[in-house]
């Protein structure tokens, strides 16, 4: 006969073995095959070492979520916590990526005024390419090196501006981009173009830090209010006797519990959604 301690063991070593597995046959190469290009793709600092340890993350939130689950017999708050662990992860990635884009946003906008500076200075088209591929920085400077790449290889200017700026991610570059495509194709005042494109996105990211600046009261208090309950829940299992076997002790209070937690987490992702200052792009836009 199969002891009874050994069959409540065996969800455990299940989960375990699946992670293990999970881990050898999925992460690791993957990691491995991505390893190559994630010393200059990936960005650097805190934001950076999320992105990079997305997968270990998800498995320590998943292990402790199991072991609540199984070992401490406490299905509601295993499952409140992996949904909170994951949710506290896409918020932070959010984040990031929203911090990424400015900085990417930011690096567009110098490149375009050192290529109107150049423009002005009588460099020609060639030339300026050049230097935006020297002194460009984050994706600006890569595209910019793509492009003199492909003309270097052979391939017409007008083609390569079109297949590298027209579809970066980067609505700055797109936007010069364009304004290099219909000079090649057609001619103008690239110098002028520039400079006005520049001056125009220049005054957009002074107006995205003045709404930043307004809504940043609103971000505190939300803030605030979200770590209210958790303040106030840590007063009252310290103050009143019973309070927090009755939470972490019974069903009914894993319940309240995990309610209340996943309650917040959506209210705090609903807001971040709310506050974005940056519009999103229609689907299907390039």
């Amino acid at each position: 006969m199969i002891d009874a301690g050994a069959l409540s063991l065996a969800p455990i070593v299940a989960g375990a073995l699946a992670l293990g597995g999970w881990w050898l046959l999925v992460v690791r190469p993957a990691g491995k095959k991505r390893s190559a290009d994630a010393a200059e793709t990936a960005p650097q600092g805190p934001n950076g070492a999320l992105e990079r340890h997305r997968s270990t993350l998800f498995a320590a939130g998943l292990a402790v979520a199991l072991v609540l689950w199984f070992a401490a017999d406490r299905p509601l708050l295993g499952a409140a916590f992996f949904a909170v662990w994951q949710a506290a992860l896409a918020l932070l990635r959010a984040r990031a990526r929203a911090k990424r884009e400015r900085e990417e946003e930011q690096h567009a906008v110098e490149a375009i005024s050192t290529a109107s500076r150049a423009l002005r200075a009588g460099i020609p088209l060639s030339g300026m390419l050049h230097i935006l591929a020297t002194e460009g920085r984050g994706e600006t400077g890569a595209a910019f090196r793509e492009i003199v790449q492909r003309e270097s290889l052979g391939e017409e200017l007008g083609t390569a501006v079109r297949s590298v700026l027209l579809r970066s991610p980067i609505p700055a570059l797109r936007a010069f981009g364009l304004s290099i495509a219909v000079q090649v194709t057609a001619g103008g005042n690239l110098a002028e173009t520039t400079d006005r494109l520049a001056q125009s996105l220049v005054d957009r990211a002074r107006m995205r830090r003045r709404a930043r600046a307004i809504i940043a009261y609103s971000r505190a208090a939300t803030s605030v209010l979200a770590l209210s309950p958790v303040l106030a829940v840590s007063l009252m299992c310290a103050m009143l006797d019973g309070y927090a076997e009755f939470l972490l002790g019974t069903n009914g209070g894993n319940m309240m519990l995990a309610s209340a937690v996943l309650m917040i987490v959506a209210g705090l992702l609903i807001i971040q959604r709310l506050a974005r200052i940056e519009p999103q792009e229609p689907e299907g836009a390039s």
